[in-house]
């Protein structure tokens, strides 16, 4: 890594495209000069993974498919398409998300997980092109995953969990609706100027922050709405409609995301950790309520011990 401190750059570097407007001997000609000029650097092109394709044949990039084609006017077009491999990705983890082994999960917790996965995907390819023809086969695979996944948390036949939680063409509690992939239209992409932010010492740090933020999100780990205490959210829910979103300890008024779930007698107190998360055991506090109370409730378990 000292020897060759351009390395510490390799996992930015990984995968590039090079364009040839020539014939094939002149792209493997350019494959050896960026070969030998990356080993200059002290890095080594990948001749398992560098593939020379012409581009009627297309090629992935990014998540992306890039081809060239003809459009409907008979003209000679590039076009951005969305993988064969990415749909298949999606649909799997769709149907993991609705398995029949989380129907234990919240209601909410679920419509959640699976908004933040179909808002994900979709922003991701609305500037591909026509993006929904690929939205539109999701649309079953979501509303019916999630109608039959209902039927088996509450044991209904499929009428009732339409009469019950069915909304138009979606589902919904009372404080989230499940979001469909046909939702998310269309969305030209934009060009914008861009700037080299390691020539601009004020905007290094804020680069540094971005690819932290974006290394934080793996794909292959999307949350499927599994909670650490299974139904929590539906029994905040619950609790919000019931009482407010007023704090149980100073009486305020705050936004629903400003308070906390709280034991009025304590976890550890119970034998039967399912009596102790019953409703009736259950209270909304702000931080700093809350913070106070886990404070002395720690103490109290302390001395008992």
């Amino acid at each position: 890594m000292e020897k060759y401190p351009h390395r510490q750059l390799a996992s930015r570097l990984s995968y590039f495209v090079v364009f040839c407007n020539g014939t094939k001997r002149q792209t493997l000609e350019m494959k050896e000069e960026l070969k030998n000029f990356l080993k200059q650097l002290g890095l080594a092109l990948s001749e398992e993974k560098t593939k020379g394709t012409h581009i009627t044949e297309g090629f992935n990039f990014l998540g992306y498919k890039v081809i060239q084609g003809v459009s409907a006017h008979g003209k000679t077009v590039r076009k951005v398409q969305v993988p064969e491999k990415a749909i298949k990705r999606f649909q799997h983890r769709i149907r993991e998300m609705f398995a029949p082994s989380t129907h234990h999960e919240s209601m909410n917790a679920k419509i959640l997980a699976a908004n933040r996965l179909i808002q994900g995907w979709c922003e991701y390819y609305r500037c591909t092109n026509s993006p929904n023809a690929v939205c539109s086969k999701f649309r079953p695979e979501v509303y019916w995953g999630m109608a039959h996944w209902l039927g088996r948390k509450y044991q209904l036949n499929m009428p009732a969990v339409m009469q019950r939680y069915g909304k138009g063409d979606t589902f919904q509690t009372k404080m989230r609706t499940l979001k469909m992939p046909s939702e998310y239209k269309p969305k030209r992409f934009v060009a914008r100027t861009w700037h080299n932010p390691y020539t601009e010492p004020d905007a290094v740090q804020s680069e540094r922050d971005r690819i932290k933020r974006e290394s934080l999100f793996s794909y292959n780990q999307v949350w499927g709405g599994n909670e650490d205490r299974s139904g929590g959210m539906d029994r905040r829910e619950e609790l919000l409609l019931l009482k407010g979103p007023t704090c149980a300890e100073c009486g305020k008024t705050f936004h629903p995301s400003e308070l906390q779930m709280d034991h009025i007698i304590v976890r550890a107190r119970f034998k039967d950790p399912k009596k102790a998360d019953r409703l009736e055991n259950q209270q909304l506090l702000c931080t700093n309520c809350h913070r106070a109370k886990t404070k002395l409730d720690w103490k109290v378990l302390s001395r008992m011990r």
